[in-house]
C-alpha cells in the first residue's frame, strides 16, 4: 500500500479516522493524503445568491478551512512527514471518491459521522455514499 486517502471535517470521528490512517501508513510506509472538502455553498439546496456573493462566501470558507487544516496537521501529524493536505470545494462524497481515483489511493479512511446534524443509524450520508461509490476499500471509523 503506497497511498491512503483520509477524509476529515475536523470532527471527533474524523480525528479517530486519522489515528487509524496513521497506523496503516506507518505499517506500510504509505503516504497519507489528508482531504477536507468545502461543501460549496452554490451546491446547497436553496442557495440563490449572486455569483459574486457566492465567490466571496467560498473564499472566506477557504481561508477558514486553511487555518483549521494547518492547526489540524500540526496537532495530529507532528511525527509523520509523509502527509499531503488538500482542501477542495464541492460535494464531499463526490470529491472524496474522485480524488481517491485520481490519486490512485489504495484505501480511503473516513469517520462514520461528521459535523452534519443529520445522523443515521450507524453511518452518515457522506460515508454511506463513499462506501457505495469508491473503487478501493473504505475503512470506516467511529
Amino acid at each position: 500500500m503506497k497511498k491512503i486517502l483520509v477524509a476529515t471535517d475536523f470532527s471527533g470521528p474524523s480525528v479517530e479516522a486519522v489515528r487509524y490512517a496513521l497506523k496503516f501508513a506507518a505499517q506500510f510506509e504509505a503516504q497519507l493524503l489528508l482531504l477536507h472538502v468545502l461543501h460549496d455553498p452554490a451546491e446547497a439546496p436553496g442557495f440563490y445568491s449572486s455569483k459574486k456573493a457566492g465567490k466571496k462566501v467560498l473564499r472566506n470558507m477557504e481561508e477558514a478551512a486553511s487555518e483549521m487544516m494547518n492547526e489540524f496537521v500540526g496537532k495530529h501529524f507532528k511525527d509523520f512527514k509523509k502527509v499531503v493536505a488538500k482542501i477542495i470545494p464541492g460535494l464531499p462524497a463526490e470529491e472524496i471518491v474522485r480524488l481517491a481515483e485520481k490519486e490512485k489511493a489504495e484505501m480511503i479512511v473516513i469517520g462514520t459521522r461528521g459535523h452534519s446534524g443529520l445522523k443515521r443509524l450507524m453511518i452518515g450520508s457522506v460515508t454511506d455514499r463513499v462506501i457505495r461509490e469508491a473503487s478501493c476499500p473504505v475503512l470506516t471509523v467511529s
